[in-house]
């Protein structure tokens, strides 16, 4: 959690910590601190976690991010094909679609281009790919057979009897 919604939050009180952390662009960040038992409503329920706290720009856009901790808490079941994420309580539960989710964007001057990608993709492989695994196959061989003999100086091995 960045330390500006930390003090917006009114979150003042945190423990110190020794640990550090390698980010994505592999620079290494040092906390300021660790902020234990936040409670963080999801839907329906209410869920305590803790938050590790850096000194750092706030991005609007990247959410905080919840790890294996809160989704142990969670009691989280994850389906990866439906693009599903169950948080449990008791008996009780809440799922959400994490495809539907990512659709939606925060502002409507974001554009997502993933589906125009895909087509495109389709498009060039049906249009570039020979029609039968047989045909491939034989145009790799000839392609394959002229480069040997355009790159390559065969020298014949063993006695020259």
């Amino acid at each position: 959690m960045p330390l500006s919604v930390c003090r917006k939050l009114g979150l003042e009180e945190m423990k110190t910590t020794t640990i550090s952390l390698q980010l994505a662009d592999r620079s290494i960040k040092y906390p300021r601190g660790i902020i234990e038992d936040v409670l963080v409503k999801v839907d329906k329920f209410i869920f305590p976690a803790d938050f590790v706290v850096l000194d750092m720009e706030e991005d609007e856009e990247v959410p905080l991010i919840l790890g294996r901790p809160f989704l142990a808490t969670g009691r989280a079941l994850i389906d990866v094909q439906k693009g599903e994420l169950t948080l449990r309580v008791n008996k009780e539960e809440v799922m959400f679609n994490i495809y539907q989710a990512m659709r939606i964007p925060e502002e409507p001057s974001t554009c997502f281009r993933v589906d125009d990608i895909k087509q495109c993709e389709e498009k060039a492989f049906k249009e570039d790919a020979p029609a039968n695994h047989l045909e491939r196959a034989l145009q790799q061989d000839t392609s394959l057979s002229n480069e040997v003999e355009r790159n390559c100086t065969l020298i014949p091995l063993g006695d020259p009897d």
